[in-house]
C-alpha cells in the first residue's frame, strides 16, 4: 500500500504547530513590549511629580526662611542684617530714595552656610541694564552649578537663585518723615507706620537633569524675574542709539533651554510695630530702669551710659 499520504498529513500538521507557536510567541513580545512602554511612561509621570514637588518644596523654603527672620525674635541678627542698609529689604528702605524702585537684588540661597544673606555675595540689576554691586567670591549674585556650596543640599541636586525686588508703584514719600502716618503718637493703640510691599521670586531648578552648559545656565539666571520686556539687555547692532531688551524672563529661558526649574513668587509687605515699654518702676524696681530698657538704650540701671 502506498504511505506517502499519512506522511504528507503528519508534515502539514508538524507545520501548524509550527505557526501557532510562533503566533503566540509574537502575541507575548507585544504584550511585553505594552508592558515596558507603560512602565516608562509611569516612571516618567512619577519622576516628573517628584521634581515638581522638590523644586515646589525649595523654593518655598527660602521664601519660608526670610518670613522667619524677620517674626522670629531669635534671627535678630540676621533681621538687622537684610533690613539694614546692606540689606536685600534695607537697600529699598532710605527715605526718599525712589531710584531704586524696580531694581533687582540678586543672591544664590545657600542654606548650609551660617548666615542667609550677604551684599558681598549678591548684584544689583536695574531696569537700565546696569549691575550696581558685583558680588566677592566671583558669584556676582548667581547661583554656580560647578561650585558644590551654592546648592541647597548635600545631595547637590537642587539650586535656588532668589530676586527681591520693590515695585514701582510702591514708592516711598520725599518730604521727611512722611513715611510715618499723621496723628500715630507713642500712645496710640495702632501706632504703625507705612507698610512698603516688596516682591520676591525664588527659582529652583536642577542642573543635573539637563545636557547644556552651566554657561547657558547663568545666562538665564542673569535674566530679570519679571518685566523682561522693560529690562535692557544692551544696544542695537544697527542703531547704537537704540537699546535691545531681554524679552523673556529668568523662568522662561531655563524652560527654553529644558533645565527643570519652579518659581514661586511671594508678595511681602513690611510693618513697623511700635510698642511702649515702661523703663522705670516707681514701686518695686527702687526707681531703677528696667533690664529690658537696660539692654535697649544701653543704660546702666541708674540711666548712666553703659
Amino acid at each position: 500500500m502506498n504511505k506517502h499520504p499519512r506522511s504528507q498529513l503528519t508534515n502539514a500538521q508538524s507545520g501548524a504547530t509550527l505557526i501557532v507557536v510562533l503566533l503566540f510567541m509574537l502575541l507575548i513580545i507585544v504584550v511585553g513590549v505594552v508592558a515596558v512602554r507603560g512602565s516608562m511612561t509611569s516612571l516618567r509621570l512619577a519622576t516628573s511629580d517628584q521634581v515638581d514637588t522638590l523644586l515646589l518644596t525649595t523654593s518655598d523654603t527660602a521664601n519660608k526662611n526670610i518670613e522667619n527672620i524677620i517674626n522670629d525674635p531669635s534671627y535678630s541678627s540676621e533681621k538687622a542684617n537684610i533690613l539694614g542698609s546692606l540689606g536685600f529689604f534695607g537697600y529699598f528702605l532710605n527715605t526718599g530714595a525712589t531710584s531704586n524702585r524696580g531694581d533687582q537684588v540678586l543672591f544664590c540661597y545657600r542654606p548650609r552656610q551660617n548666615y542667609f544673606f550677604k551684599m558681598s555675595e549678591a548684584t544689583i540689576n536695574t531696569p537700565s541694564g546696569q549691575s550696581k554691586l558685583i558680588g566677592g567670591a566671583g558669584s556676582g549674585g548667581f547661583c554656580r552649578p560647578s561650585q558644590a556650596d551654592d546648592f541647597v543640599n548635600a545631595r547637590q541636586n537642587v539650586m535656588t537663585q532668589v530676586s527681591v525686588t520693590r515695585p514701582n508703584t510702591q514708592s516711598l514719600p520725599v518730604t521727611p518723615f512722611g513715611n510715618v502716618p499723621l496723628e500715630i503718637t507713642i500712645n496710640s493703640d495702632d501706632a504703625t507706620s507705612s507698610s512698603p510691599s516688596f516682591r520676591i521670586h525664588s527659582t529652583s531648578f536642577l542642573p543635573a537633569l539637563s545636557n547644556v552648559s552651566d554657561a547657558k545656565i547663568t545666562e538665564c539666571l542673569k535674566k530679570p524675574s519679571e518685566n523682561a520686556d522693560s529690562f535692557v539687555a544692551g544696544v542695537d547692532e544697527d542703531d547704537t542709539t537704540q537699546n535691545t531688551y531681554f524679552g523673556e524672563t529668568r523662568n522662561e529661558c531655563l524652560a527654553k533651554i529644558g533645565v527643570p526649574a519652579k518659581v514661586l513668587v511671594k508678595e511681602a509687605k513690611l510693618e513697623n510695630e511700635v510698642n511702649s515699654e515702661n523703663c522705670i518702676d516707681y514701686g518695686e524696681g527702687g526707681n531703677e530702669i528696667t533690664e529690658d530698657c537696660q539692654d535697649l538704650l544701653g543704660l546702666t540701671p541708674t540711666g548712666n551710659i553703659a
